[in-house]
């Protein structure tokens, strides 16, 4: 970076209105912990779990490591390191920092802001909604637009793109929490012409919160009661029995896209669930920590096949930034089917470019830079009649 250049205040948001709020925090921790401070300056907004959002510039990995990884302590060191901050849509007010002053009472200060990166897991920050008011701000912005966001984040829908895009997906169906009070007869018929063992998910939530593998219509009726509390849309899919969970990561920078060699995560239950991904290890590895085999131990040609099929579904959805795309490849004759894109991934995925050569830092660089472009790109778009000569 040049010596005169000025830096990139980069607001980097975490936390946020979602049961993946922990996890955001430690994506977050590493994250800020790998950007180079020659080249950005940070700006971590922190948004707690009530809503109200906090900028902290004190935020450092260290000061993370003697706080838990629930929102009640870290809200609290937020308010004391902090201040509060409103997130705004307007046009180049992005953030606006609240400051009292005695004798006057609030007074408000904006924030300058280069580039926006959200690191909100889940709802409320990476099912598009975020990215809507990054947009209507007019802010370049790290990771997913809008339609890739909701689509990624939504099981249902995903499904449907990828089933149109002819990419192979499990068998399964869905149903809505009324459709549960008036019609359970019917959809427990349905599952179990499906066959046992089933998965039961929540359409929305990543990180496997309300995930479940059953294998009887007892076990079936708790796991849709539980997915109903989180979501209002409970999907259920035939069990690919034996089948290996494959992973890649695929980026998007000035050169094109990039798709990572494959992993497999090592699982000691029938699935892969929260403690597994999150729990293991250091709390500030995240999914970093989680045991894995890369490259995966599976044929050469299910590599690149799986590969393949990863960046088309990332070029289709029209992705950018680091996404972490999840596959389900079955034993014996090896069919592979796509399960989920994952557009802000826990730990940002940045552990699978480490085998390409390529640092986090450098990975962080490529994302923010493109950013930077799509926004220049916009630029060039004509919003308003009054803008035609």
């Amino acid at each position: 970076m040049p010596v005169n250049q000025k830096k990139l205040r980069v607001a980097v948001f975490f936390g946020g209105r979602s049961v993946e709020h922990g996890v955001s925090i430690v994506t977050a921790a590493q994250v800020m912990g790998v950007m180079d401070r020659a080249r950005y300056e940070l700006l971590p907004v922190y948004a707690a779990e009530r809503g109200d959002y906090w900028l902290v510039p004190e935020f450092q990995v260290s000061d993370y490591a003697t706080l838990p990884l629930v929102p009640g302590p870290f809200d609290a060191f937020a308010r004391g390191k902090g201040r509060r901050v409103l997130v705004s849509a307007e046009k180049g007010r992005l953030l606006t920092a609240i400051r009292m002053t005695p004798g006057i009472g609030e007074r408000l200060s904006p924030v300058e802001v280069d580039v926006a990166f959200s690191i909100i897991h889940g709802t409320h920050g990476e099912d598009g909604s975020l990215q809507g008011v990054f947009e209507l701000a007019d802010v370049p912005y790290v990771g997913p637009s809008l339609v890739p966001a909701a689509v990624a984040m939504d099981k249902i829908v995903a499904k449907t793109a990828f089933a149109g895009m002819g990419l192979p997906v499990v068998e399964g169906f869905w149903f809505e929490r009324e459709a549960w009070r008036s019609e359970q007869g019917s959809l427990k018929e349905k599952a179990l012409a499906l066959g046992w063992p089933l998965f039961v998910k929540p359409a929305t939530l990543g990180s496997s919160i309300g995930v479940s593998r059953v294998e009887d219509e007892n076990a079936f009726a708790f796991a849709v009661d539980t997915v109903l509390t989180y979501d209002r849309r409970c999907v259920v899919e035939r069990a690919v029995e034996g089948g290996m969970d494959i992973n890649v990561s695929v980026m998007r920078d000035a050169e094109g896209v990039h798709v990572s060699a494959c992993e497999r995560p090592v699982k000691d239950e029938a699935m892969l669930d929260y403690a597994a991904k999150y729990l293991r290890g250091s709390k500030q590895e995240g999914m970093a920590a989680a045991r894995r085999v890369i490259p995966a131990d599976i044929p050469d040609e299910i590599a690149a096949r799986v590969q393949e099929m990863a960046r088309k579904a990332y070029t289709e959805l029209s992705c950018s930034g680091v996404a972490r795309i999840d596959f389900l490849v079955a034993p014996g004759d090896w069919r592979v089917y796509i399960n989920e894109i994952n557009a802000i991934p826990g730990s940002l995925a940045l552990y699978f470019w480490e085998l390409e050569g390529i640092s986090s830092g450098q990975v962080i660089d490529r994302i923010v830079e493109e950013a930077l472009a799509a926004h220049a790109q916009k630029q060039r778009t004509i919003y308003s009649l009054s803008q035609v000569t």
